[in-house]
């Protein structure tokens, strides 16, 4: 039996298609941000007010997006270039990053800011905002400025009180002070029209003016994407170019995924280790997409689970996401109109003998599919004129989910 010595030993000589795997971590930040230039130069532009004349104003810049969408990179990437820059100036200007899942009231948001500048203030005995006045006090004494980007600040506004709210998010009506030494980048989830309804009961429309959206990301902005990634984490050659291609049109917005780019590294990272393995044990020499089937099988299997919630749903919205999910594979398309819809689902229906629900009933059993979290919805499409519903699903390989629901519908007519 070997000692733990040599076991440490060979593992750490053993080949590896890593260079560097912490490249493909969730929390890594690259020196370089495909397709995100125009959303740094623009929150620059609102900084510029900062560096014409620091701590004349407080800066507040909200970023929205679905996840996935480079939101928190961007914030991250610019706080920390913005300071270096500010600093080569002689402006003492320093950057922190909050996660308001964890940091979830004013409190602990202002403790988190303190212990991240390594700033002298009790953790305890002090309220939120007595906190506050004292993290203004040592700024002041110490000459400094500070980002501090809050991201998901929607768990802060969804658990806080409305006194909390207007603390932090009007914080210098709270705090009358001559210079602004706090400037704020709120990151959030969801569309600039749903945090609009959220943010002006609390700002007004100040922070409406200022709101930069991130769009889901493309298969080929994915590609780059990756392809960075690639070059950074991998030995040269190890990765073939199919891979990149593949992942990119699972996940890519414009080719039926979701357009994020957390779930498109994910999978080069899941796909690396599998390789990783079988190259261990003398099976693989590189990253092949034949590991991608292999990660994405697994990891759809997973999500497919997921719908045997269906089981317990009525016949007809059943076939009315059978119809969804036909009319997706049929046309090729990301997202159906209605009409598209209801046409498939009267023809499944006629040919199971199953009379068809009115267009009332379908069009209430899409919005339950939509509030189940089994489809998503839009209401318009670029190069179509006018509004109407539009549905997509993005969560497995449309083939297999078929397969599984004509078992759940042929299981459903047995029993009734």
């Amino acid at each position: 039996m070997p000692e733990i010595d040599e076991l440490i030993e060979s593992e750490i000589r053993r080949p590896t298609v890593f260079i560097d795997e912490s490249v493909l971590y969730p929390e890594y930040v690259p020196k370089r941000l495909p397709h995100r230039e125009t959303h740094v130069r623009k929150i620059a532009a609102f900084f510029k007010a900062f560096s014409d004349s620091p701590g004349r104003t407080s800066v507040r810049v909200v970023l929205v997006g679905p996840v996935g969408t480079g939101k928190t990179a961007t914030a991250i990437a610019f706080g920390r270039a913005f300071s270096r820059m500010m600093q080569r100036r002689g402006v003492l200007l320093k950057y922190v990053h909050v996660n308001c899942s964890k940091s979830s009231n004013p409190a602990s948001i202002f403790r988190d800011i303190k212990n991240q500048l390594g700033l002298p203030l009790p953790d305890r005995g002090l309220s939120a905002r007595e906190m506050a006045i004292g993290l203004l006090r040592i700024l002041e004494r110490e000459n400094m400025y500070v980002i501090v980007t809050l991201d998901e600040i929607e768990y802060f506004i969804k658990s806080s009180s409305p006194s909390g709210r207007f603390l932090l998010l009007r914080f210098y009506d709270v705090f009358k002070e001559d210079v602004k030494r706090l400037n704020f980048i709120y990151v959030t989830r969801g569309s600039p029209t749903g945090i609009q309804a959220v943010l002006d009961s609390i700002t007004g429309s100040y922070l409406m003016e200022n709101v930069i959206p991130f769009q889901p990301y493309t298969a080929a902005e994915l590609m780059d994407i990756l392809n960075d990634r690639v070059k950074e984490a991998f030995y040269e050659g190890v990765v073939d170019e199919e891979v990149v291609e593949s992942i990119a049109r699972l996940t890519g917005y414009d080719t039926g995924g979701d357009g994020n780019a957390r779930k498109a590294i994910a999978i080069l990272h899941a796909a690396g280790k599998l390789a990783d393995k079988e190259l261990a044990e003398g099976r693989a020499s590189r990253v092949t997409v034949d590991h991608v089937r292999a990660v994405v099988a697994q990891e759809y299997q997973s999500l497919i689970d997921v719908l045997d919630k269906i089981y317990h749903l009525e016949l007809h919205e059943i076939l009315v996401l059978k119809a969804i999910i036909l009319a997706l594979y049929r046309t090729g398309e990301s997202f159906i109109p209605m009409g598209e819809i209801e046409r498939t689902y009267r023809e499944i229906c006629e040919e199971l003998g199953e009379e068809p629900r009115r267009h009332t009933r379908v069009y209430m059993l899409v919005m339950d599919l939509k509030r189940r979290g089994i489809i998503i919805t839009k209401t318009s499409m670029k190069g179509r004129r006018g509004r109407s519903t539009y549905v997509g699903f993005a969560a497995a390989p449309l083939d297999k989910l078929l397969e599984k629901l004509n078992r759940v519908i042929e299981e459903k007519r047995l029993i009734r």
